[in-house]
């Protein structure tokens, strides 16, 4: 029987790897969509990609996230590092859970224009985003150094929504709720 730990960190480097090539295939998405990288043909290969790494680091969260309770040192959310990772993956989650819903309602039409095109990339690579900064907290928990650390980011921390930030994610969730009822009202008016 393997310990919590072991397992936390393979399931991390699961999420992490499989996020990492999802947030690189979303990039080259946008690129090849933009023009700025002229094969065309490469577009359906890298939309498969990022999708496909993007469901497995999504499969892969919710056991690191359990291990990483079970395995964290006294009794649960006791350090701030810990609860800004809990933020911060839940964060990643919602954002890579509406990007496979969106891509898996709206099929690859999620590309057919600019508008489309770059909603549904930053929404992959803020979901990318946010499992690397929670992969990057994790790092300097266990060994009080990360990757990102030339940016100094206020780990320790806990950042609880204040009113502004509350306010744009509010607006940001209404208004993506409400052009994908608009969208799903057009698309089954077709039919």
């Amino acid at each position: 029987m393997i310990s919590s730990a072991t397992f936390h960190v393979v399931t991390t480097e699961l999420v992490v790897g499989a996020f990492s090539v999802s947030g690189l295939c979303f990039t080259l998405c946008l690129l090849v969509h933009f023009d700025i990288l002229k094969q065309a043909s490469w577009k359906t290969m890298f939309d498969h990609v990022a999708h496909f790494t993007l469901a497995f680091g999504l499969a892969a969260t919710p056991f690191a996230i359990l291990s990483g309770i079970s395995s964290s040192p006294g009794e649960g959310m006791n350090s701030p590092i810990l609860v800004n990772k809990m933020f911060l993956s839940m964060t990643g989650f919602g954002f890579a859970l509406g990007c496979i819903i969106g891509r898996w309602r709206l099929g690859a039409t999620v590309w057919s224009t600019t508008k489309s095109s770059v909603l549904h990339g930053s929404s992959g690579l803020a979901a990318c985003g946010a499992m690397l900064l929670t992969a990057s907290a994790g790092g300097t928990f266990t060994r009080g150094e990360s990757l990102l650390d030339i940016f100094h980011l206020p780990y320790e921390h806990v950042i609880l929504f204040p009113v502004l930030l509350s306010l744009v994610t509010l607006i940001l969730g209404v208004v993506m709720l409400a052009l994908g009822w608009r969208r799903m009202a057009v698309a089954s008016s077709i039919h």
